[in-house]
């Protein structure tokens, strides 16, 4: 059972905009004190067929180096209304085009861009890591008192049980294969300690930072493959393999489910039997050898139902946030994935992706998935763009996925992203969203 919420681990390499950097903003530890739960958020005029998403992933580091001024001056002028930015982020090492201090740049990893408010996580052992050049200056607050002069709105990028610091820190906490290694990237939403975390992570977001809303990344069970340095199998595992090799049996999630009459140790033979019958085979396999998850699950009704209950667990933690963290605020929730009607009742946002595509594929994209929505749900549902890897490779070309994107029924582009985008694709954004 693959998680319906897609991770951005493999959309590493893009964002641009050759500049030089002003000087810093020192900030201080706290800038923005006030509460902003019940603030009411900048809105762009969605009258008519205007698109109402008009957005730009971005992180801390792209103020910190350009000045705040700088970049969200620039964003305002190219007719961008939603920055996109960074909470907190894994790992990653970087081509960065059009920075003035670098082009190659390794993040710290695990870390949050922002001061966390202590007392809101009394309820976990799990504390967001705080990043070095966050400590003096609190890029999130800096961001937030710019908002109005620049016309933005702010959606914190808010990436989840993704954390491999904190997965190392604490492993007992992180989803744990059917072997009971520990899956160090991976903190499982099965374990309470995760959960509250998680809550308290959004809380603490939709609180103390005029925040447009939540997106939502890696809120969900993570599998094996992760991009770990010298990552290697030479064992060679099927799709199937690897996640049954990732599949969290943490010792709360067992406990969770046997306590809503699943049978996990059942479920738990099934998926080491399989594996262990690949590890004895390979390089081959047993000719009735299952390929698929639902042809396993097919043989074995006690797998279908923990993998079934594993997916209520991410469904109920995604009501949760809702309920508990954005409780008296007008932040909205938004998730990277397609509609789902599971949750559809909390969530203010879905999405879809067209990376790299050209303009055709990406209207039949967004008018396939624009297509699962029902006329009764109302909320945002952007498009995902890559500048960099593919298509667009000309400025008309992006114009014509951008429109695109609004024949099809979206409700507009989020790029991809500032950092590592050549500079030049960074210019044609004003273009293609001239007039729309």
């Amino acid at each position: 059972m693959k998680s319906p919420h897609l991770s951005r681990r493999d959309l590493l390499q893009l964002s641009g905009l050759v500049a030089v950097a002003p000087p810093k903003l020192k900030g201080s530890r706290r800038t923005l004190t006030r509460s902003y739960g019940r603030q009411k958020p900048n809105r762009s005029d969605s009258s008519g067929n205007a698109l109402v998403t008009k957005g730009l992933f971005m992180h801390a580091w792209d103020l910190r180096d350009e000045g705040a001024d700088s970049v969200m001056g620039w964003m305002n002028d190219s007719g961008l209304n939603q920055m996109c930015i960074a909470a907190c982020y894994h790992s990653g090492w970087f081509v960065h085009p059009h920075s003035a201090g670098r082009r190659a740049f390794m993040t710290e990893g695990s870390v949050a861009y922002f001061q966390p408010d202590e007392k809101l996580y009394s309820q976990t052992p799990l504390r967001p890591q705080l990043a070095s050049f966050a400590r003096e200056a609190n890029w999130l607050a800096i961001a937030g008192e710019r908002l109005d002069k620049y016309k933005l709105r702010m959606i914190s990028w808010t990436i989840g049980a993704h954390n491999t610091r904190l997965g190392l820190m604490y492993p007992q906490y992180t989803q744990r294969n059917v072997y009971g290694d520990s899956i160090p990237h991976a903190l499982s939403i099965g374990h309470d300690a995760t959960r509250e975390y998680l809550k308290a992570l959004c809380r603490d977001l939709a609180i103390n930072y005029p925040m447009y809303g939540l997106q939502l990344e890696s809120f969900g069970w993570m599998q094996l493959r992760h991009g770990h340095h010298h990552e290697r199998d030479l064992t060679d595992l099927t799709p199937l393999e690897q996640e049954l090799l990732g599949m969290c049996f943490n010792p709360q999630t067992i406990s969770k489910a046997e306590n809503a009459g699943i049978d996990a140790g059942k479920a738990r033979e099934v998926v080491k039997g399989t594996l262990d019958a690949a590890f004895r085979e390979a390089p081959g396999r047993l000719r009735d050898h299952p390929r698929s998850m639902a042809e396993l699950e097919a043989r074995s009704p006690d797998l279908k139902a923990y993998n079934r209950f594993r997916q209520e667990l991410e469904d109920s933690l995604i009501v949760e946030i809702k309920q508990q963290s954005l409780k008296g605020t007008s932040c909205r929730l938004m998730l990277q994935g397609g509609y789902r009607k599971e949750i559809a009742q909390v969530c203010d946002g879905f999405a879809t992706w067209a990376y790299g595509q050209v303009p055709a594929k990406v209207l039949e994209i967004v008018k396939r998935s624009k297509a699962a929505i029902p006329d009764s749900w109302q909320g945002e549902f952007p498009c995902y763009i890559r500048l960099g890897m593919g298509a667009p490779t000309s400025r008309q070309q992006l114009r014509d996925i951008v429109m695109a994107i609004k024949e099809g029924g979206s409700t507009g582009p989020i790029f991809y992203n500032y950092s590592e985008s050549p500079g030049k694709m960074l210019g044609w954004i004003k273009g293609a969203l001239a007039g729309v």
